[in-house]
């Protein structure tokens, strides 16, 4: 029982690289030290491969093929121009951010090109991200509503399209 544990301690220290015999040429667990060396041969190439492809991944963009329906769809979105028919100030058309759901990510400032939200109040006590704020309400894009789907916590909240269309003529 004794003679089987040493022997797999020894295979063991044998694997890890951690023998104590000066030469592997007459040992029995030769076989050990090659596969040991084989298995990290093989990380090392993956490793490799993997940082090789991460660093190349972004010289190719892959083309996607969309449905025809949805690049029909894309192409009218973006042909049609929107023009306000009452002077911005007097649309009430801006997000409002709930407090109690704002974790203060600022994935929404990221993205609102115009500047609309902006930090608020630090925490006191230095633990929690400051929450965002509407800072500049009467910048938001009439209609626009990107900054919703991107809120994580559901924070973000904007008033009904169907009140503020009659706001907005489309153009060609």
């Amino acid at each position: 029982m004794k003679k089987q544990r040493l022997t797999g301690l020894l295979v063991l220290d044998c694997f890890f690289g951690q023998c104590s015999k000066p030469s592997c040429e007459s040992c029995a667990f030769r076989l050990v030290r090659s596969l040991r060396l084989a298995l990290k041969s093989r990380a090392m190439q993956k490793k490799e491969e993997s940082s090789a492809g991460a660093v190349g991944s972004w010289d190719k963009p892959e083309t996607v093929t969309m449905h025809p329906s949805a690049t029909l769809q894309k192409q009218d979105a973006t042909k049609k121009r929107k023009r306000l028919l009452a002077p911005r100030e007097e649309i009430a058309w801006y997000p409002t951010i709930k407090p109690e759901l704002c974790n203060g990510c600022g994935d929404c400032k990221v993205l609102c090109k115009p500047g609309v939200f902006g930090l608020g109040e630090p925490d006191p006590t230095g633990i929690h991200r400051p929450k965002l704020i509407v800072e500049h309400p009467y910048k938001c894009l009439v209609l626009c509503t990107r900054c919703v789907p991107v809120c994580t916590s559901g924070a973000i909240v904007l008033p009904p399209k169907e009140e503020f269309e009659h706001f907005v003529e489309y153009l060609d």
